[in-house]
């Protein structure tokens, strides 16, 4: 029994031993997910960055040295220099002048003698050369490395100029002047003798004219034989260059001109020898490449400086007349579209009541799906950083995997200053090859800089506009501007202005922290949405690929509603989305109590085709809704009230909202932002 109790013993001992491993696995695993999640938005770059700075600047510093010096330094220096003795007492001025002038060791110098010898130094006694030993030459054996070529390697293929040597001729003066041999050879007021006391004059600088140096400047004489040749430059003839035996071979220089046009030469033959092409076909391609690219008219560019306002207004006015010229031609499509009603009466208010209209595309008998131009705006300032600018770089390319055939798309990565991927063209349509351009401009993207949010929407208002395709703007940033126009009250209203609904612009932001009343709002008057990235920062993007299914299938535009006068309703919000599949529009209301129908018409674009239709919706057959209904209705109401707010301010409007908001029990959204 004891060797029984002694292993049951050791059995429990190992199991809680067992239990033990396994609770401090979990707690540990805990705890490393409680860090991670912690400081997941932290940066360690900067602290890197100030260490390394830090490092540097003390390495490059010398070292402090302190001494301890006792008495005057100068002193001390001054202690061995010796002094002149002093004059007697009764020696008087003139005497003493006397006595040091004739002092050739005192401090004044004997006058300066008149003899030519005396500017010879005086001669220095002999003094044995010191002898240095022979030692042998030990040349050093190391290999260097050429880690960064300076001369590219085109140059290779240029042509070598090789300076042939030149004999040395005895009895040659040092400085022999400039000599035309062809202006020698024609004319003779000049010989060139061969004697040894010959003169050589170049004709063109004879003493005494400009160049020649002043007259009865001496003269170098000339060489016995032939003076060296001087090299023809630019204009000078062969002829110039000596000839016969005793002549040196000739030495050809090219002009700057010819020099570039050599290398030009060079060049497009190393070219074509790296395509294994001929010179004459690289040529004739260029020319043909140049001549298509004058026939074709160069494209407005993607970005102005400033917005054309009365452009602008034009576009929207050509949108405008396709929908509403033609909604009294227009199609109907009450069969193509699922319209709900839901309602509530409030209990403490009986003689009011809320409802919900949700228009849906059928999903039975929808429309065509409309061909939609999008361009992608990608923060890539340094708040955001490389980890989540990647996150971004990988959902757009997946974004662009999902756009529809026929759709047509541009990148735009900004910062203080932004920049377009097809900055030739506006629009690009969707391809291998354009997606594919798209991902190697997207790669090469590096966070930095400040963020410019107004400057960078207000470019994509000058993209050209077709009526008949709906443009979308989907911009990933923090919603933190920088540069510029910063106060986001200013950007909200400004940009929706000029907008007026003819862009929707979708917004998501890549931060827990970022700018949700920038976002919020800038959405909500541009027929938009947004959403916000809770989670870590190296899946950021983590949501747009879901986000964009808002987008992704539109099937009507440009979409108005307006209810009846008979309906007595206020509803909620006064510019609505486009209508895609998978997406309904929502719109809240309230009226009386006793309102037996609504009556609204609703109008919007499908490619150039005008769609209208007027419906009406009985309450008897409504849904029944609960008290949600109030409160998105006053929430929407009260986002009009902030939108109208932050175009125009006014203390009487601001009392009107937090009046509003306490009566209805909802918060006040961004009501610190607003007082910025």
């Amino acid at each position: 029994m004891e060797e029984a109790d002694f292993e049951k013993t050791n059995d429990d001992a190992r199991e809680r031993s067992f239990m033990l491993v396994v609770v401090l696995l979990i707690i540990s695993v805990a705890v490393h997910i409680g860090l991670m999640l912690s400081v997941s938005d932290y940066s360690f770059t900067p602290l890197v960055e100030n260490i390394h700075a830090d490092r540097k600047l003390t390495k490059d510093l010398p070292t402090m040295q302190m001494q301890k010096y006792e008495g005057d330094p100068l002193a001390e220096v001054m202690r061995d220099v010796p002094r002149p003795a002093p004059a007697p007492e009764e020696e008087r001025q003139s005497d003493r002048v006397e006595r040091l002038s004739g002092d050739v060791t005192g401090g004044i110098a004997p006058e300066m003698p008149e003899s030519p010898a005396s500017i010879l130094p005086p001669a220095q006694p002999d003094v044995a050369p010191r002898t240095v030993e022979a030692a042998e030459w030990q040349p050093r054996q190391d290999i260097l490395t050429v880690p960064e070529p300076v001369v590219p390697d085109v140059h290779e293929a240029l042509p070598r100029v090789v300076i042939p040597k030149v004999e040395r001729v005895s009895h040659a003066a040092d400085i022999t002047l400039a000599a035309d041999f062809d202006l020698l050879k024609s004319t003779e007021s000049t010989a060139f003798a061969a004697s040894s006391d010959a003169v050589h004059i170049a004709p063109n600088l004879a003493p005494g004219k400009e160049g020649g140096g002043a007259p009865g400047s001496a003269v170098a004489p000339a060489a016995p034989r032939a003076a060296p040749p001087r090299a023809p430059g630019k204009g000078a003839s062969s002829s110039s260059a000596l000839s016969g035996a005793d002549a040196p071979p000739a030495l050809t220089i090219l002009s700057e001109a010819e020099e570039a046009q050599k290398r030009r030469e060079a060049a497009e033959a190393a070219a074509a020898k790296k395509v294994g092409k001929t010179v004459e076909q690289m040529r004739a391609e260029k020319l043909a490449e140049e001549a298509a690219k004058a026939a074709k008219p160069p494209p407005a560019p993607p970005a102005m400086a400033r917005v054309d306002e009365a452009i602008v207004a034009q576009e929207k006015a050509a949108v405008r007349r396709l929908r509403d010229e033609r909604a009294t031609a227009g199609r109907p499509f009450d069969r193509n579209v699922i319209v709900r009603l839901g309602f509530w009466i409030d209990p403490q208010n009986p003689a009011r009541k809320y409802f919900r209209v949700r228009v849906a595309s059928n999903p039975l008998n929808p429309l065509p799906i409309v061909s939609k131009d999008i361009v992608f705006l990608l923060d890539a300032s340094g708040s955001i950083g490389n980890d989540r600018l990647r996150s971004c770089r990988n959902a757009v390319l997946e974004a662009l995997d999902r756009l529809n055939t026929g759709d047509r798309f541009n990148v735009v990565a900004f910062r203080d200053k932004f920049a377009y991927a097809f900055p030739d063209t506006a629009w690009r349509e969707v391809d291998v090859d354009s997606v594919e351009q798209a991902r190697s401009w997207l790669s090469k993207l590096k966070a930095h800089g400040n963020t410019d949010v107004f400057r960078t929407l207000r470019s994509v208002l000058t993209l050209p506009r077709d009526p008949a395709r709906p443009i979308v703007a989907f911009v990933a940033t923090d919603g933190d501007a920088t540069s510029g126009m910063t106060r986001s009250a200013e950007i909200i209203s400004r940009f929706s202005e000029l907008n007026g609904g003819l862009v929707s612009i979708f917004m998501y932001g890549v931060k827990p922290e970022a700018n949700a009343y920038l976002m919020d709002m800038l959405t909500r008057c541009n027929r938009g949405g947004w959403a916000c990235h809770k989670g870590l920062r190296w899946l950021a993007a983590q949501g747009v690929p879901e986000m964009s299914k808002k987008f992704e299938k539109p099937v009507l535009t440009d979409v108005a509603v307006i209810f009846s006068a008979s309906s007595r309703a206020e509803t909620y919000p006064k510019l609505v989305t486009n209508l895609c599949e998978g997406e309904p529009i929502e719109i809240y209301g309230v009226c009386p109590a006793d309102q037996k129908d609504l009556v609204f018409q609703m109008r919007g674009l499908n490619a150039v085709t005008a769609f209208e239709s007027m419906f009406t919706l009985p309450f008897a057959s409504a849904e029944k809704l609960d008290g949600e209904v109030r409160v998105a209705w006053a929430t929407r109401r009260l986002y009009e009230l902030i939108a109208e707010y932050t175009r125009k301010p006014s203390k009487q409007l601001l009392a009107d909202i937090h009046s509003f908001a306490a009566a209805y029990g909802v918060a006040v959204p961004y009501e610190k932002e607003m007082k910025k």
